[in-house]
């Protein structure tokens, strides 16, 4: 009888480094860039005139976008979190979780960015929608799902069960 060997996981390395990077650098700038709106969101002053009957409804559909922008970035922050445990403990279940957790970042970015279109339209205001947020969900989805799905060394890497 032979006994059965574990295979040992491979270094993080290579393009798999530079992705991981990339991806922590992308949850840092978001991180950062949610700072802003919180405080925003926080402001007792503005609070009390978003719940006034005479605020106009443009200035709560601000609001509304600035707190969906605000739970998206924690998503993102809090997922990243997460995905940073799974590469830490080599779990083979890394390449799938962060595959979906990509497409659901995108998923959120693009429902956030058609509801205040929606909204502004619905109100015949035109408020101007930042895509930034949408445009780097995709760029990192286009780039990420694909190298997660198909690389060898992700493969090779996270095995741990």
């Amino acid at each position: 009888m032979t006994p059965t060997m574990k295979p040992v996981p491979r270094l993080i390395g290579g393009w798999l480094l530079l992705a991981l990077i990339g991806l922590a650098a992308w949850t840092l700038m978001t991180a950062i860039s949610v700072r802003d709106p919180l405080k925003l969101m926080l402001e007792w002053e503005l609070l009390d005139v978003f719940i006034r009957h005479e605020t106009h409804r443009w200035y709560r559909i601000v609001i509304v976008l600035t707190g969906l922008d605000a739970l998206i970035g924690g998503f993102i922050v809090a997922g990243a979190g997460w995905l940073a445990l799974l590469v830490w403990r080599r779990a083979a279940r890394f390449p799938a979780q962060v595959q979906v957790w990509l497409f659901a970042v995108v998923v959120m970015r693009a429902g956030a960015y058609l509801f205040g279109d929606t909204m502004s339209r619905a109100i015949g205001i035109g408020i101007a929608i930042p895509a930034d947020g949408f445009v780097q969900a995709v760029i990192a989805a286009a780039l990420g799902i694909p190298y997660f799905r198909l690389s060898r060394r992700v493969r090779e890497t996270f095995i741990n069960a």
